[in-house]
């Protein structure tokens, strides 16, 4: 089975559904996880003045940065496992030779910039507003099954609902070792479901701070009746 990675791009979605996921998935974290440090995702609608940004970490050292832009959606990602960290690497940018090949000027600053810089690349996904596929550059990846690692990185970012249920239960075991996270409102997320409290206590009977709840779900740009 085919599975979503720079070798099978068709299988993500566009840069609107794209977000649209993402911003379901950081609010889905900031209800079931309320201390920040311990989310896998996380989203600023507001991170610049025309850019939102979202940032997965696993806590293991691999990222993804993703920067959603007026020009296009520019994905940048960092798997510490694969052999692609520590090849070589053009001496100009730092970055494994021919991942960033016929990048558009117009993600420069957030390629070869901070946090991006400081972090790593072993693969390297975008499209400009007026492009109508997602785009990598010209670098043969590994021999190995983990390649690059965006197999492993991007999996949660096939738009289904299913996969992030099944992830979460064994991510934030604790949470649901006494219950399971219901499909059904997971769905009703990432159908952009406007969030109520029932919900929330539906999804997490424990959590107590709502006004931090409020703040994450302000910060995400994830509309709520709270």
């Amino acid at each position: 089975m085919n599975q979503l990675s720079t070798e099978n791009l068709n299988l993500l979605p566009n840069p609107t559904e794209l977000k649209k996921i993402c911003k379901s998935i950081a609010a889905l974290e900031a209800i079931i996880c309320q201390d920040w440090e311990f989310r896998y995702y996380s989203f600023q609608k507001e991170w610049s003045e025309n850019e939102e940004f979202c940032e997965m970490r696993n806590g293991e050292g691999d990222q993804v940065l993703i920067s959603f832009g007026e020009n296009g959606t520019c994905i940048n990602g960092f798997a510490h496992e694969s052999k692609m960290n520590g090849w070589q690497k053009d001496s100009k940018q730092d970055i494994p030779v021919g991942v960033v090949d016929e990048l558009p000027a117009v993600f420069n600053d957030f390629v070869f910039g901070e946090p991006v810089k400081s972090i790593g690349t072993t693969f390297c996904i975008w499209q400009t507003e007026t492009d109508d596929n997602w785009k990598i550059g010209n670098v043969k990846l590994p021999d190995d099954d983990y390649k690059d690692g965006s197999g492993d990185l991007l999996q949660l970012l096939d738009g289904n609902p299913l996969t992030y249920k099944n992830w979460a239960e064994e991510y934030y075991e604790e949470n649901f070792e006494d219950s399971e996270l219901a499909l059904e409102l997971v769905e009703h997320i990432y159908d952009g479901t406007v969030i109520t409290k029932d919900m929330v206590l539906k999804i997490n009977p424990e959590l107590e701070d709502f006004e931090q709840l409020i703040s994450d779900l302000d910060e995400i740009g994830y509309a709520h009746k709270l």
